[in-house]
């Protein structure tokens, strides 16, 4: 947990806890600390291997995404502004936020299905790439994730809802460019 804690404060790197543990508190705490899976022993080889493969498609280099042409509209998320481009969360500042690849992940799924509520079991599907279990609660994990990092107040969410009895949604506005003044002469 400890290592957890201290790859992810100090890289984007992907990690994957394989651990005999398999208590659900012990699974919540590793994905709480940062983890982008956490699979339990014994475990099926082919399993991991796709939970692997799963974690660095979400979490690769910047560089390796291919390239879109022409600017991408930024997207309104609270008081930041997401850019499906860059794959980046910012302040108008420039400071940006500090997300691991399934925060990331989840943000952008959310984001491309803005204003439209979208199950825990949709949320599994689209962003875990893998076989979801009755009682996962991963998203639930980095749900609470993102809201403590995006949120005004995250025990008050405004901008990713709870809705009650089918999942979560994004509030969101398309995004205003930066107000730039004509050069002067």
């Amino acid at each position: 947990i400890e290592l957890t804690r201290q790859l992810k404060a100090s890289s984007p790197i992907g990690v994957i806890i394989v651990s005999a543990h398999s208590d659900s508190e012990d699974r919540v705490l590793g994905l709480e600390t940062g983890a982008d899976d956490y699979v339990v022993k014994p475990f099926n080889f082919r399993e991991l291997l796709a939970r692997i493969n799963s974690v660095l498609r979400r979490s690769g280099p910047a560089g390796a995404r291919p390239p879109v042409p022409g600017p991408a509209p930024l997207v309104a998320v609270g008081d930041w502004l997401f850019d499906p481009v860059r794959q980046t969360l910012s302040k108008t500042d420039g400071s940006e936020a500090d997300l691991s690849g399934g925060e990331l992940d989840l943000l952008r799924i959310l984001v491309e299905n803005a204003n439209r509520p979208l199950s825990r079991d949709e949320l599994l599907e689209k962003s875990a790439h893998r076989d979801w279990e009755p009682f996962d609660r991963s998203i639930d994990v980095k749900i609470a994730r993102l809201r403590r990092k995006i949120e005004v107040d995250p025990a008050k969410p405004q901008v990713i809802k709870t809705v009650r009895s089918v999942g979560y949604v994004l509030i969101s506005h398309p995004a205003q460019a930066p107000h730039r003044d004509p050069p002067t002469s």
